[in-house]
């Protein structure tokens, strides 16, 4: 049944507002009214979505927001049949405010001195590494002068200093890095001291270091021709040719004339052969033989071949 408004005349009414329709049916409202509602409750829900991290902040405001806007104002009407006025809104606005306020208070000291303790663990990890990088600096430092006078006394033959110092430059390594460097300044302080012990024929103290060296290092031909030389002076020729023959392959000169001098060639009587007078040679050793060629010169001619001791 479809209601008639105005169907009982104002003077005969009974129940005057009963009459004046649907009090639940939404008003329509202006298009600025509805502006104004869409922006103060924007501003409302973006307050409540800054204030995520505490939920009742967010809920109150969030509450408001939706009350305020023009959507939330007819579903709230729709859902409990009342008529949200502005009297109502307002004051439930005021009321979820004032309770907001203290909260709102609570936790922006709460937020204040978390912000400030974070301030606090910026700054003390910030000095914590200046502290760090300038302790890394002296380290860094310290070990760069350390091999550098290291490698000044070795450039001066002065190996044993060289050392001292290249000890004291480990006393700062830390990283890979800096064990790579101070390898790198012991092979050339060994290298340099195996060529003085070598010069100075301190054959066996030398072969201690070119061993190492050699264990540590590809394809030197000066090493593998100074062991060689300290192999040949005592006595150890098998090695030595060896070595000679690995620097030989590098393209080392002198250790190929080393290598003929430890290692000469040599002659050797392979087998013995029939002379003919006529310069040929016969197998035959019986009655006829050179019979053709004027005869027998030599019955047992020797015939050499060359051979080296160590091959």
């Amino acid at each position: 049944m479809k209601y008639v408004s105005n169907l009982i005349p104002e003077k005969s009414r009974v129940l005057e507002y009963y009459f004046k329709g649907n009090i639940y049916e939404t008003k329509k409202i202006k298009v600025f009214q509805k502006f104004l509602r869409w922006l103060l409750a924007s501003f409302f829900i973006l307050f409540a979505l800054l204030s995520l991290k505490h939920p009742l902040i967010t809920l109150l405001f969030g509450f408001i927001g939706f009350m305020i806007s023009p959507f939330g104002h007819v579903w709230l009407e729709k859902k409990f049949k009342f008529r949200l006025t502005k009297k109502i809104k307002s004051f439930s606005a005021i009321i979820i405010l004032l309770f907001s306020f203290p909260l709102l208070v609570h936790y922006n000291t709460i937020d204040n001195k978390k912000a400030e303790m974070l301030s606090l663990k910026f700054e003390k990890e910030k000095r914590e590494r200046i502290e760090l990088e300038r302790k890394e600096k002296i380290r860094n430092d310290s070990l760069t002068y350390y091999l550098n006078i290291s490698s000044q006394f070795a450039l001066k033959h002065k190996t044993d200093d060289a050392f001292k110092q290249l000890k004291a430059a480990s006393l700062f390594s830390k990283l890979p890095e800096d064990i790579e460097r101070i390898s790198i300044e012991k092979r050339k302080i060994s290298t340099i001291r195996a060529y003085d012990l070598v010069k100075a024929e301190k054959y066996k103290l030398a072969l201690s270091d070119l061993n190492t060296l050699i264990s540590e290092t590809d394809n030197n031909s000066n090493l593998y021709y100074n062991r060689a030389l300290c192999f040949s002076k005592t006595g150890k020729i098998g090695e030595a040719v060896s070595d000679c023959l690995k620097a030989m392959k590098l393209g080392d000169i002198r250790a190929d004339k080393l290598y003929n001098k430890i290692n000469p060639v040599k002659r050797r009587i392979a087998y013995y052969v029939t002379r003919c007078c006529d310069g040929t040679t016969s197998s035959s050793s019986g009655r006829g033989t050179c019979s053709h060629h004027g005869g027998v010169c030599n019955w047992s001619e020797p015939v050499y071949e060359e051979y080296r001791k160590y091959e």
